[in-house]
């Protein structure tokens, strides 16, 4: 595992600079849109960002899964315990934030895709999920500190 690491850690990089980005510019700069330039423009724009989205952000998700799963097997588990030190405390919380952010992503794409239904925590979702991802940075940033 030591010698893929540095591999495993750049792609979770990406998927998270991916994620936080597309979630980043959902909440703080589209909204702008409709007032610029007129609410029948920013509904097709909205529904051409949201049909892309829709295909990419599984995939970034799906890849921060994959790739953090990896990388905390390092410092948790077996011998290591899970509480032991602050850094595993903290990894404990961000591993705790981001299941969060994975099950309202799970709950929305059941909506969508399955149930065919407006998802409950569609108003939401993106702002909590931005919120709850800067935590997150914010935290692997402190474990090294702490």
């Amino acid at each position: 595992m030591q010698t893929i690491y540095p591999l495993i850690l750049i792609i979770h990089l990406i998927c998270a600079i991916i994620f936080l980005g597309y979630l980043f510019f959902d909440v703080f700069i589209f909204p702008n849109i409709g007032k610029m330039f007129g609410s029948e423009i920013a509904k097709k724009a909205a529904a051409g960002i949201a049909a892309r989205g829709t295909k990419i952000m599984p995939i970034c998700v799906l890849g921060l899964i994959i790739t953090g799963g990896m990388m905390v097997s390092n410092y948790i588990g077996k011998n290591m315990g899970f509480f032991s030190s602050n850094f595993q405390k903290l990894l404990m919380i961000k591993i705790a934030l981001a299941t969060i952010i994975v099950l309202m992503v799970i709950t929305s794409l059941t909506y969508k895709f399955i149930l065919k239904k407006p998802s409950p925590i569609g108003k939401f979702i993106h702002p909590v999920a931005v919120t709850l991802g800067f935590c997150i940075v914010i935290l692997a940033k402190l474990m090294f500190y702490v």
